[in-house]
């Protein structure tokens, strides 16, 4: 029996037993517990909880579950894994106990058609009802073992959903045991016994204190691993050699190198590409945080089980296809996803790759020193720099370790990361500080190069401080209090559902129920002063969702408020940041809020771009893209989104081309509200799940475009006019950014270029489509010219070279040449280097060429007691530069040539300091 058919029997057993079948829920999941779906009831938690109502009391599914506590034990074991298939009957207040046992009787012995008399059962010691219903159903006592609360009385965690349960074992045979005397269901020393099913009385909810308190009604959860029934039913001993893996398997035994072949890593790379394949097909893209973090991890970890193979090049990709056409009957959307999977499992490996080969030379030579030295301790120091200058994550440093024989001290590590965190969070603070001073935060993104991984947000606020549409603005941090906000919506019953009304109207009455000075509160505020507003109903929009406050009056007639920026307040009040023009506004004053109209559909424009741009980068790149960030500014946006490479210039072409595309079909938008469930049927992209309400908004572009959405639009693509890309980059791992400007905005900017080529046009005295061909044409005269300088250039030191061998200094028992050119280039300079060395045969040669305000400056040494690394850093310090290199030949620069011939000068005291420490 395939894997296929075991999984649609226990479907369909089911339902014909009155069960909804369940698709398998998503392997992120959306219980803030855990990362990933750890086992087959976690989708239905909340069902079991009594926090929502379940669509049906009976259910079953087959679900897919993701795991990484055993992932050391992967390949060690015949059944270890990281990525499982549970099938799964569940009851919610239905049937108990007597129908679970029975039911699972009649599957395990007709419907797969096992051995009665191989059936085994264990129990919770103390549940005598559960021993009764198997006794009843016809199993011996002596095949009925009573065990403790570590083996049948299952939790999910420390904390939650439990209760007493029972497993069906199945006996292999007396030739599959151990020579233990009494081997029985749960010995671990051997293949005899595999634990088919658990079934789960789940009738309990344990608190933080361990306490367990009875749940609105008792409930079945049970779980059989389709892997380990696959091995029974098809009479091997390895879940490996199933037909669940065993495709993957001869792929990579075809992939390796001939007379290498290694049972577990096979087995590692095989579970590792499976799990790879289904979470990337979910779009979780490798990260250094969270679920991206955990998926980084398990695709570098397989990736060096293959280079342990032999296999040096990229190769985990290449499996993708073998894994699709195994599991895509029953999971048909790894099909669609297939040419993405690929695409990000072969970019991470080949960014792995380097990191690799750096960090495993630093590492075995580490290693070797350590058992020269008899010693068993990787030095914390060691693991750090790894990790901090090369990239080497810890996990894989500790597993090549324990392969090794040796440890490394995890909690001295963690320390010295806290250090390194503690000296980013200071990074980040110094950044704060000087806000709005690009040059010094850009100087502190120099001096943290060394610590990059650490400061790496802290590097693009000092960029995003530099570009204009990434500028960070500063956000209104109100000294109100909270309780005084409760009090305002107390007195005046204040429904915040209804405060905003700025979707249809710009400009209404209202009343002001607040008025604040620096946090405190007052009767009134004059012209001149600054302070902040309350209130009733506004038009103005408060940010949010990427989107900037409204900007606009708040006008009597006699008096004017200019808003300077609008923010939401907990409790869902909406503050206004005023400045006072003229006159002076009073508490339970009647006002006019009036919204700056043209800023506001500028800033729709923007909003309704971002939107747009989602759909049109999931259109071209594909489903994985998902948007990680955003920011809504007047007619410009910035949009952060997952992806795993820089796009390509034909790939922005695309996605430029089908956005305006889609401006000029005029496209209407639409806003309706529905239930969150109704919105997801609908297939709009909801960006925090979590946090919506009941009821969301949904903002539809025509058909192509669909999201939930708070913020402010456009009636229609249309009105966005064009859309310009002005920058893509990478601002994380796995994260890539792109800015673009819109409607007037992105009109000036093409203006722009247009003018800037023109200009380039005139001053080449030619026309514009010729420019390219002229520039190329420079281009080639420049390099014929250069080229012939060089030859010159070598010509004229070549005759040279005799004097300055006649003129070499003597320090003690070795040569020195030094001298200085003007102009001469650095590959001349290079090779002349190298050659007056070679003709000395024992000396040293420093050599240095000033163009301009910089000067060039190289070191060649016949001997490694006189290193030319050593030598360039000393002659470059002095010249206010800095260079570096091996020991037989060294390079550097400054910017300052005048200091050209002190360095010079110095080189004989250089060289004899040298000969003093040998």
């Amino acid at each position: 029996m395939t894997g296929n058919e075991i999984r649609q029997k226990f479907l369909d057993f089911f339902k014909q037993r009155g069960h909804l079948v369940r698709p398998s829920a998503p392997l992120s999941g959306d219980d803030p517990t855990l990362l990933f779906t750890i086992a087959g009831m976690v989708p239905l938690k909340t069902f079991f909880l009594g926090e929502k109502k379940s669509p049906a009391s009976r259910l079953t599914s087959c679900q897919l579950c993701f795991r990484t506590n055993d992932i050391d034990r992967v390949g060690q074991t015949s059944y270890h894994h990281t990525l499982f298939e549970m099938l799964g009957n569940f009851s919610l207040g239905d049937y108990f106990k007597e129908d679970a046992c029975r039911w699972g009787w009649e599957f395990v012995t007709k419907e797969l058609g096992l051995s009665e008399k191989r059936i085994w059962i264990t129990i919770f010691k103390e549940d005598d009802e559960t021993y009764q219903i198997w006794r009843k159903i016809g199993i011996p006592a002596s095949r009925i073992l009573k065990k403790g609360e570590e083996d049948n009385f299952w939790s999910l965690a420390q904390v939650g959903l439990c209760g007493p349960d029972t497993e069906i074992f199945f006996d292999r045979g007396k030739e599959w045991g151990c020579s233990k005397k009494e081997c029985l269901p749960g010995c671990n020393n051997c293949s005899r016994w595999v634990e088919i099913w658990n079934l789960v009385f789940m009738q309990f909810n344990r608190d933080k204190e361990g306490n367990l308190s009875p749940l609105p009604s008792k409930n079945i959860d049970t779980g059989m691993g389709l892997e380990r029934t696959a091995s029974v039913l098809q009479g091997v001993e390895s879940d490996y050699d199933t037909d669940l893996f065993s495709p993957i398997l001869d792929w990579l035994k075809g992939s390796l190198p001939e007379n290498r072949e290694e049972g577990r890593g096979l087995k590692v790379i095989s579970d590792h590409l499976r799990a790879l394949t289904f979470l990337l097909g979910e779009g979780i893209l490798p990260s250094n945080v969270g679920k991206g973090y955990v998926v980084r991890r398990v695709l570098r970890r397989a990736y060096r089980f293959g280079r342990r193979l032999g296999l040096e090049d990229t190769f985990l990709y290449k499996g993708v296809p073998v894994v699709i056409k195994m599991m895509q009957e029953p999971y048909p959307h790894l099909k669609e996803r297939k040419e993405e999977i690929i695409s990000v499992i072969k970019a991470e490996e080949k960014n792995f790759q380097a990191t690799l080969s750096r960090g495993m030379g630093i590492l075995e030579r580490v290693i070797s020193d350590l058992k020269r030295k008899n010693k068993r301790l990787i030095p914390s120091a060691d693991v750090f720099r790894l990790y901090d200058t090369y990239g080497f994550p810890i996990e894989l440093t500790q597993e090549i370790a324990v392969e090794e024989g040796l440890a490394i001290n995890k909690e001295e590590y963690d320390k010295l990361l806290g250090e390194q965190r503690e000296r980013g969070r200071k990074f980040k603070i110094g950044a704060v500080l000087a806000k709005g001073k690009t040059k010094e935060l850009g100087a502190g993104a120099v001096l943290a190069k060394g610590e990059a991984k650490e400061f790496k947000a802290e590097a693009v606020l000092a960029k995003e401080e530099k570009s204009g549409i990434g500028k960070k603005r500063p956000v209104l941090e109100s000294r109100v209090e909270k309780e005084i906000l409760e009090q305002l919506k107390l007195k005046y019953n204040l429904d915040a559902a209804k405060i905003f009304q700025g979707y249809k109207r710009l400009k209404l009455d209202a009343t002001l129920i607040g008025i604040f000075k620096q946090g405190i509160e007052v009767e009134k505020i004059a012209e001149g002063e600054e302070g902040e507003l309350i209130l009733a109903s506004t038009p103005f929009y408060p940010e949010g969702g990427g989107q900037l406050g409204d900007k606009g009056k708040i006008f009597t007639s006699g008096s004017c408020a200019e808003v300077l920026d609008t923010q939401r307040m907990p409790g869902g009040l909406i503050l206004h940041r005023v400045k006072m023009l003229k006159g002076e506004l009073k508490k339970e004053e009647r006002v006019v809020a009036e919204v700056d109209e043209k800023r506001r559909k500028a800033v729709a424009r923007a909003h309704t771009a971002t939107h747009l741009l989602q759909a049109t980068l999931r259109e071209i790149l594909g489903k994985i893209v998902k948007q990680s960030g955003s920011l809504v500014e007047e007619d410009r946006l910035r949009f952060d989104f997952t992806w795993f490479s820089p796009l390509t210039k034909k790939q922005l072409r695309e996605i430029t081309s089908l956005f305006n595309e889609k401006i000029r079909e005029n496209l209407g938008v639409a806003v309706e509200e529905m239930s969150l469930d109704e919105a997801q049927r609908k297939g709009a992209i909801a960006l925090f799940e979590s946090k919506y309400k009941e009821k969301v908004r949904v903002v539809s572009i025509g058909e192509f475009s669909r999201e939930v959405c708070g913020g402010t639009h456009l009636s229609s693509s249309a009105e966005i006019g064009v859309m310009q890309i002005i920058s893509e980059s990478g601002v994380a791992a796995g994260i890539r950014r792109v800015e673009a400007l819109l409607g007037e905005k992105a009109l000036s900017w093409l203006e722009k270029k247009e003018e800037l080529l023109q200009k380039i046009a005139a001053t080449l005295e030619t026309g514009e489509d010729a420019i390219l061909s002229l520039i190329k044409e420079k281009n080639e005269k420049l390099q014929a010219q250069a080229e012939e300088l060089k030859r010159w250039q070598k010509r004229s030191v070549k005759s040279e070279m005799e004097r300055l061998i006649r003129k070499a200094s003597q320090i003690r028992n070795i040569k020195v040449i030094r001298e200085k050119w003007d102009g001469l280039s650095g590959e001349v300079l290079r090779e002349t280097a190298e050659r007056l060395a070679a003709k000395l045969k024992e000396g040293v040669v420093v050599l240095a060429s000033a163009a301009g305000n910089k000067a060039f400056l190289v070191v060649a040494s016949t001997q490694k007691n006189f290193p030319a690394n050593k030598i360039i850093k000393e002659v470059c310090q002095i010249a206010g530069g800095s260079g570096g290199g091996r020991w037989d030949f060294a390079q550097g620069g400054t910017s300052s040539p005048e200091k050209i011939d002190e360095a010079l000068k110095e080189v004989p005291l250089i060289v004899e300091r040298l000969q003093d420490k040998r």
